[in-house]
């Protein structure tokens, strides 16, 4: 690069400068021969290993982890640091780090600091330094290499290198049980995937599982371990993860219960690493041990409603009849927190639902309540209160008790089910979908999905009364029975169905419950059902869809806008599509599927 003119004093500082590098570092006066390079060197307490030619990974007791390069031919600082660093505007940086040389000599090497480096680098350095060095499921395996005398490495250089920040040290001792922050050489760590910086976390190999458990057993019975990960709480990673329970009185009961079984004194402050006890009698059945005959009932359940699948194709959902359900309205106001009402915000997503199904996709569409006489969208983030809705049975029910009218939801479902059939005779051309806000523990927000387990629906049912009897719909067919092949079809299809507005929320960066979206059951007070709205519909494939959680202020804040609820819309309808072969719920699908 061109020579820029300089005082005195700066070039004396330059030569001071370069003087210290010749000193510190043996055959740096000169470029460097390919053959000099080929092989790690140990000089003076720093290791070198060659990278390629010209460049060079050191791990030094004073200076730590760094790469030293020799500038290629015209190559100025900028330029450099673009090779480097992956970004010619950390230049400044590098300068700094040379004691603020700007102009760079040819065959002198520069140092380059660890955290500068770009991914690739950053990757092929440790590559070389710590030979045993390997990314694995929960994070990467490091092994002390050590330098210096005492042949140590501190948990504060640790942390720094591979997750970039020093404070991330008591979380990586924790994590390996260690008492000190000096360790050996020959050392393993593992740094949990949580802290990694990213070019360690992407090249780690993807686990079977997201997590990872043991089993044991004490006088108390038999149990699971879970060894907590960094940033995760007892209640969300572990309650509501392993046990299936959701809501906030569950979820605490039983967050109390297992630390009392794991010797947990304070659950709020809970060391990285430690193995929390769970109950086999608290554990879902997936979770527990291969071969647990519980574990082996639900594994055979889940084959045998995956042989089902929907088979029918239709573009722009032609052919195919929606049947919308807004949870509560009239006086039952559904779940309520902070002044927000269920009951109104799911009516509004069914609304605007409707509106994109009806403008642009061909699809019938039908719904099962109304709020006044028409089916209008309010223009509005915080919706006005409302005790107008009414099940649009014959004649409608004004929503005065919400057991009558959850009952008088699924008749009316049947009732438009039968019908349609009737006339197209292809029962898989139709979908229920009712939607809901759930009110669950503060720690869980987005949306989640419930589908009919199959053994939880083997009862024939039906409903007497005045308010029953003068309903249409209840004459036509009071008692609804499923046979099991029909049970088991039907979860298979609606887990399909759910998966794919799960899906269809997750692409358009909707929040999603993070642990278990699609669920067949609600477990709550120790008890297990299916929502009636699903348990007695004849439709195949339905499901009933809580867009947030109320008791979460994010989720809560989200529901009272327009914008949120018109993307929910939106998301339903890119999952419906997907349902039927258009895409893969994709943001842009319901356009593109329009045209």
């Amino acid at each position: 690069m061109r020579a820029i003119p300089r005082s005195g004093a700066a070039v004396l500082a330059e030569g001071l400068f370069l003087l210290g590098v010749l000193l510190a570092l043996p055959c740096a006066a000169a470029p460097a021969s390919r053959s000099s390079l080929a092989a790690p060197a140990v000089t003076s307490g720093t290791v070198r290993v060659a990278l390629e030619d010209g460049v060079v990974a050191t791990l030094a007791e004073d200076r730590g982890l760094l790469v030293e390069a020799i500038p290629k031919h015209g190559e100025g600082l900028a330029l450099f640091a673009r090779r480097l660093c992956g970004d010619s505007r950390l230049a400044p940086q590098v300068a700094e780090a040379n004691g603020g040389a700007k102009d760079l000599l040819g065959g002198i090497r520069y140092a380059v600091p660890f955290s500068l480096l770009s991914k690739d680098w950053q990757l092929k350095a440790v590559k070389a330094l710590f030979a045993e060095d390997k990314g694995v499921a929960e994070g990467w395996h490091h092994q002390v290499r050590g330098v210096g005398p005492m042949q140590r490495e501190s948990l504060w250089r640790v942390a720094e290198w591979f997750t970039g920040s020093g404070e991330n040290f008591r979380a990586i001792r924790e994590y390996n049980e260690l008492h000190d922050e000096e360790i050996v050489k020959g050392t393993d760590l593992t740094i949990p995937s949580e802290l990694l910086l990213p070019s360690f976390r992407s090249v780690l190999p993807v686990p079977e599982r997201p997590f990872s458990l043991d089993y044991g057993v004490d006088k108390d019975g038999e149990y699971a371990i879970y060894r907590l990960r960094p940033h995760e709480a007892l209640y969300s990673a572990v309650v509501v993860r392993f046990t299936g329970r959701v809501f906030a009185a569950d979820v605490n009961a039983l967050a109390l219960q297992i630390a009392h079984r794991s010797g947990i004194q304070d659950v709020t402050s809970i060391p990285v690493g430690y193995r929390v006890r769970i109950p086999f009698d608290l554990l879902q059945p997936e979770f527990l041990p291969e071969g647990n005959p519980k574990r082996k009932e639900y594994e055979a359940s889940l084959r045998a409603s995956s042989q089902f699948s929907n088979q029918v194709k239709a573009r722009g959902l032609a052919g195919i009849t929606l049947i919308l359900d807004a949870g509560h309205g009239g006086l039952d106001a559904g779940a309520s927190q902070g002044g927000v009402w269920e009951s109104l915000y799911v009516y509004d997503i069914v609304m605007r639902v409707k509106r994109v199904l009806e403008s642009q996709t061909a699809a019938r569409v039908e719904v099962t309540t109304r709020d006044g006489d028409d089916f209008r969208i309010q223009d509005m983030d915080v919706l006005p209160f409302s005790r107008g809705h009414a099940v649009l049975t014959t004649p409608p029910y004004p929503i005065a008790d919400a057991k009558i009218g959850v009952n008088l939801r699924w008749y009316l479902a049947n009732s438009l089910f039968r019908k349609t059939v009737e006339t197209d005779k292809d029962p898989q051309k139709v979908v229920f979908l009712s939607i809901h806000a759930d009110s669950l523990h503060p720690s869980l927000r987005g949306a989640m999905a419930y589908i009919p387990a199959a053994d939880m629906r083997d009862e024939s049912y039906g409903k007497n009364g005045p308010v029953y009897a003068l309903r249409k719909e209840v004459q036509e067919s009071p008692r609804v029975t499923f046979p099991r092949d029909q049970r088991v079809q039907s979860e298979g299809l609606s887990r399909e169905l759910a998966k794919q507005v799960v899906a269809a929320f997750q692409t358009g960066g909707l929040p999603v419950h993070p642990f278990s979206p699609v669920r067949d059951k609600i477990i709550r007070d120790n008890k297990e059902w299916v929502p009636a709205v699903l348990r007695y519909n004849s439709i195949p494939a339905k499901i009933l869809l809580e867009v947030c959680n109320l008791n979460n202020d994010q989720d809560r804040t989200l529901l009272q806008t327009r914008a949120y609820r018109q993307h929910v819309a939106e998301a339903l309808v890119r999952g419906l599509l997907a349902y039927y072969g258009q895409g893969t719920g994709g943001p842009s699908q319901v356009a593109e599927t329009a045209k």
